[in-house]
């Protein structure tokens, strides 16, 4: 893969790069691209105090080929929400997807995260996704039946970041 650069500044104009990145998927409805978009909204008129922060990855060039959505978890001590990790159609089964996760991972140490959970329905259309966070090292840890919609199930897949033995 080329070289990749990674940022955390949201621009403006990120708001479209979000749309077309999830869209370019087709994975998720129009709903689904709509409140992907409207986090960076959020982030751009609250900052950090609106919950939501971004790792985007870039090419040289300047094209957002990726991004990751992710945030504390309200009422938690160190645990964080995966909100969106997406990869730009075009780039997918590079590797760019377990790298953006690793820029997470390394921010959360920074912030002393200590759990990183992600949700995802069972739906088989996301049996790539379960194998991509179960291959990145995360654990099915929970599933909640009927939660999407009549046999489509939430499920929550968890990782452990940092040292603190206390998550053990």
């Amino acid at each position: 893969m080329s070289e990749i650069l990674f940022r955390d500044r949201v621009r403006e104009d990120d708001r479209l790069a979000v749309r077309e990145i999830v869209t370019s998927t087709a994975f998720f409805s129009g709903a689904e691209v709509d409140v992907a978009e409207e986090l960076v909204a959020e982030h751009l008129a609250k900052g950090e105090e609106s919950g939501y922060l971004f790792v985007f990855a870039d090419s040289p060039q300047g094209r957002s080929l990726g991004y990751a959505c992710y945030g504390p978890t309200p009422c938690t001590a160190c645990t964080f929400d995966l909100y969106w990790v997406a990869v730009h159609e075009s780039m997918r089964g590079r590797g760019l997807g377990k790298l953006l996760l690793v820029e997470v991972e390394d921010r959360l140490k920074g912030m002393g995260g200590g759990k990183l959970i992600a949700e995802t329905s069972s739906r088989q259309q996301y049996a790539p996704t379960h194998r991509f966070y179960l291959s990145c090292g995360f654990k099915q840890e929970a599933r909640i039946g009927d939660y999407y919609a009549p046999g489509e199930d939430i499920l929550y897949f968890t990782k452990k970041i940092g040292r603190d033995q206390a998550w053990d």
